[in-house]
């Protein structure tokens, strides 16, 4: 079983060789990764050349933002199974890949699978600030709920059947890809307990007030589009329940050191 990881990237020097060298550390031997970057002027392409795995396939040039350079991986991946590792996040363990590829080969009636994911302090990767367990149940999505979406891989069939995402919504197109897998299609995910991905906190959907009012207004407007019946005081409401992520530990999250990624 192939797995294609797809890291879209512009301008991001400061961060990706940790992605970078995350992906080559995996001991699974079927990774195919995909770098899709923006036409970056930084350092990016040479840091890929550097830390990238052998046949790491990288692609550069304009895109027109964040939904569709992930488009771009999508069609170019050639995986069983396809997920995304951004630029600033990594792989926390050796064996992720393969915990992946178990839980796929293991679940055959689910469409994806779902690990969990770690939130971390974007100066210090090895204080944790919260953490994605990767449960979840579809009633959820009425409050803007979804699964982590740096620890979820679908079956390339899932791509073909639902298309990508809709590059039209700013920073909300994930969310609205999961309506169609949850809900539209009524697909389900088995989870994955171990923690997978490290995040550096402070991405695009998480930058501030501004960018919270974008990512409920997109999806308050993906529920009503899919006919699922929601209220922005619903959604805001999400954050009490994210208040829990401040809590509660990541399961067998190995601080960065422990993962002993080559030089």
């Amino acid at each position: 079983m192939k797995i294609s990881v797809i890291t879209v990237a512009y301008n991001a020097a400061a961060t990706i060789a940790d992605t970078l060298r995350s992906v080559a550390a995996q001991a699974y031997p079927h990774v195919e990764h995909l770098v899709i970057d923006g036409a970056s002027t930084d350092d990016t392409a040479a840091l890929v050349a550097a830390h990238g795995r052998p046949g790491t396939i990288f692609h550069s040039a304009p895109d027109d933002g964040l939904y569709d350079a992930m488009n771009k991986g999508i069609a170019a991946a050639t995986g069983d199974v396809i997920g995304f590792l951004n630029a600033d996040d990594y792989f926390c363990r050796r064996d992720a890949v393969s915990l992946i590829a178990a839980a796929a080969a293991a679940n055959p009636e689910a469409a994806a699978v779902s690990g969990a994911v770690a939130i971390v302090d974007a100066a210090q990767p090895d204080r944790i600030r919260r953490a994605y367990a990767p449960t979840f149940a579809p009633w959820m999505l009425r409050f803007a709920h979804m699964p982590p979406h740096p620890g979820f891989y679908a079956r390339r069939s899932v791509f073909d059947r639902l298309g990508g995402f809709d590059p039209a919504l700013a920073i909300g197109a994930d969310f609205e890809w999961m309506l169609r897998f949850f809900h539209d299609a009524k697909l389900c995910a088995a989870p994955i307990t171990p923690t997978l991905v490290t995040l550096r906190d402070g991405g695009v959907s998480n930058s501030g007030l501004a960018s919270r009012r974008t990512i409920n207004t997109e999806a308050l407007a993906s529920l009503r589009r899919h006919g699922i019946a929601s209220a922005p005081p619903v959604i805001w409401s999400k954050y009490l329940i994210k208040a829990l992520q401040y809590v509660i530990p990541p399961v067998q999250w190995p601080a960065p050191a422990a993962v002993r990624w080559p030089a």
